[in-house]
């Protein structure tokens, strides 16, 4: 015997079925619908009562969408028939939009597992029904080191501080042989607590970044969210990055990601480096389309571009066989002193 229902419920069981059940492709008929309010709740309606509901919910503008077909009864009267019923989902995302979505999660590596996962399945019920199913026999394989479980707390509060223009405090961490995060210390052995001014956040090559200007320290620095534990707002006033030298106009996120490949800080100016002209892919992934370029008739060319000498130190060396820095000089010197002594090593 079926449980009684209050019938003002009718109309929320049927907005339920078309919502679960159906789609433009996966259409159903009155008494498919009355058919699966007793299913999935255990109510029986008839055809009348559904769609005496339909014809509420049409009125208080539900995105409901049907056919109508045109009939003569056994009577000879002329009457409406409406069919081919589904909820119409006004904010509906393409399933390549949320592939694209949850690809970039999987391949993420600052997010626990398990926190991936649980991501995954919510932005899977911003499909369909059949498009959910088939994530969930998804299984990544991808390799993950994040391990922070507190991670998304911390770029809630890092993200809260941004706004209200408060500094931040907490412990930065670096992993050790056993695979776990450990808090840097001071020169006396102490955790070292950082204060610092959170500026932005940004998802990079993987990885979950924050820019901020640390307390008594000149410039913009870049810490890895992932990496940072026991964080918490401070009543402090944070530091103006229009304050410091060469972010008078803030930070532009394309500029600074061009400017600091691999996230490496450190001022900005100008690098000249010659290569041979194959490597264009390579030169618009890390320094973008505003790279300045001369080419040569023997296939090399010139490029001109605004970078961190740190961070173009690490990448001129990741090219060292096939990049010559010409300018800055101070830079060709590093350069040459690292590749002498990792040659050194290899005698």
């Amino acid at each position: 015997m079926t449980e009684k229902k209050p019938k003002k419920l009718y109309m929320h069981y049927i907005l339920e079925v078309l919502k679960k059940h159906t789609d433009e492709e996966h259409r159903i008929s009155q008494q498919k619908i009355a058919d699966l309010v007793f299913e999935d709740y255990g109510v029986k309606i008839d055809r009348k009562t559904v769609r005496h509901n339909l014809s509420m919910l049409l009125e208080a503008d539900y995105p409901l969408v049907h056919t109508e077909h045109h009939r003569t009864n056994k009577c000879g009267a002329h009457e409406n028939i409406m069919t081919d019923w589904y909820f119409q989902r006004v904010h509906k995302w393409d399933e390549s939009e949320l592939c694209v979505m949850i690809d970039s999660l999987l391949f993420s590596n600052y997010l626990p597992k398990n926190q991936c996962d649980r991501l995954v399945m919510k932005i899977a019920e911003m499909g369909e029904e059949d498009f959910l199913k088939r994530v969930k026999t998804m299984t990544s394989t991808v390799g993950r080191s994040g391990v922070n479980k507190s991670l998304f707390y911390t770029i809630s509060l890092l993200n809260e501080a941004a706004i209200d223009k408060k500094q931040v405090q907490f412990r930065y961490c670096d992993f050790g042989t056993d695979f776990k995060l450990h808090p840097r210390t001071d020169d006396n052995g102490e955790k070292k607590l950082y204060t610092v001014s959170p500026y932005k956040l940004l998802s990079l090559n993987g990885r979950y970044y924050m820019l901020g200007n640390p307390k008594e320290r000149y410039g913009v620095s870049v810490f890895r969210a992932d990496r940072i534990t026991d964080i918490s707002i401070t009543d402090e006033k944070a530091v103006s990055v229009r304050s410091l030298k060469g972010f008078e106009n803030g930070i532009d996120l394309g500029d600074y990601v061009r400017e600091h490949p691999n996230m490496w800080a450190g001022e900005v100016g100008l690098c000249r480096f010659r290569c041979q002209q194959y490597l264009m892919n390579d030169i618009v992934d890390w320094f973008g389309t505003s790279a300045g370029i001369t080419t040569f008739k023997d296939g090399s060319m010139e490029v001109r571009v605004r970078v961190s000498e740190d961070a173009m130190l690490h990448w001129a060396i990741q090219y060292a066989d096939q990049v010559e820095v010409l300018f800055p000089e101070s830079l060709r010197m590093k350069i040459g002193k690292t590749l002498r002594e990792v040659a050194d090593r290899y005698k």
